[in-house]
């Protein structure tokens, strides 16, 4: 079915085999990401991507967190690590190893694998070997029973959606590669919405059936020494996020209907605030 003309009607439901662009095609259903920015930057972002567009178009570190996701994908659903990659030979790349040349992207589109230089295939090899050499990640990895599912369900209705990374019997969970050393690992946590992420996801798994659990984050590290380690969140954070979701929720559909997004000092002037801390050290400052 065209990704333009399906309809989702009955919910909950989950549907395997669903394309990435079909599923972030599907807005009418709030994603993690969408309520995580709207919750951070207000009715403006709202708007801004309630017209189909993307507050942010990634960057290399978000790169190598795709292709690392789909080779560890492609390992859940049994194909072999270097069954999946393609290494560009160094005749296509730059004088530097740049993969900006003409003659790379005429042999890269003509590729079906994951494209990959030789460096990056070495780093990708030893992230994936700390995950089957951690006694946790290698046992979600062993019980996953499907990837990548596309679930649509709703909340106080609310439609919504969810895309597992894993899935076994009993839970969820989620992958992430990281550049942040263990003890600054609770920033990312809180920068990028986990929180968020481990409750909305967990409804989706109740909507299905599942039994409540706390979802697993699978974290393996970009950079040397390359560690992987598997945390959950605490409860009170993960109940907390999702009594802020429900919340954006809410201004999400009155934002909608009345069509105001702007905050109350658009289009006004107004005194900037000012962290009293701010304000006291400027006032030291010896002229």
């Amino acid at each position: 079915m065209d990704s333009a003309t399906r309809t989702i009607t009955e919910l909950p439901c989950r549907i395997v085999g669903m394309s990435n662009e079909e599923y972030r095609g599907l807005s009418e259903f709030h994603s993690r990401s969408y309520l995580h920015s709207v919750g951070k930057y207000g009715g403006e972002a709202q708007r801004w991507m309630d017209r189909g567009r993307s507050l942010w178009g990634g960057n290399s570190a978000t790169a190598k967190g795709s292709e690392f996701d789909a080779i560890i994908t492609g390992t859940l659903e049994g194909k072999k690590f270097d069954d999946m990659v393609v290494v560009a030979p160094e005749e296509v790349l730059g004088a530097n190893g740049s993969r900006s040349t003409k003659a790379y992207k005429e042999w890269a589109a003509n590729q079906t694998g994951i494209v990959l230089t030789a460096e990056q295939k070495r780093i990708y090899s030893l992230m994936y070997d700390e995950m089957l050499g951690n006694d946790a990640s290698y046992a979600l990895m062993q019980r996953t029973t499907g990837t990548q599912w596309s679930v649509f369900f709703a909340i106080d209705g609310h439609k919504c959606k969810v895309r597992p990374d894993a899935c076994t019997d009993e839970l969820w969970w989620d992958l992430k590669t990281t550049s942040s050393t263990w003890d600054r690992i609770y920033r990312s946590a809180i920068d990028y919405g986990y929180a968020e992420q481990a409750w909305l996801y967990t409804q989706g798994a109740k909507a299905l059936g599942y039994d409540d659990f706390r979802m697993p984050f699978v974290f393996v590290q970009t950079m040397p020494p390359y560690s992987c380690r598997v945390y959950t969140l605490p409860d009170e954070m993960v109940a907390n996020a999702g009594r802020r979701l429900l919340s954006v929720m809410e201004q999400v559909s009155l934002r909608r209907s009345t069509g105001m997004y702007f905050p109350a000092e658009h289009g006004v002037i107004t005194e900037l605030e000012v962290p009293g801390w701010a304000l006291k050290q400027e006032e030291e400052v010896v002229v």
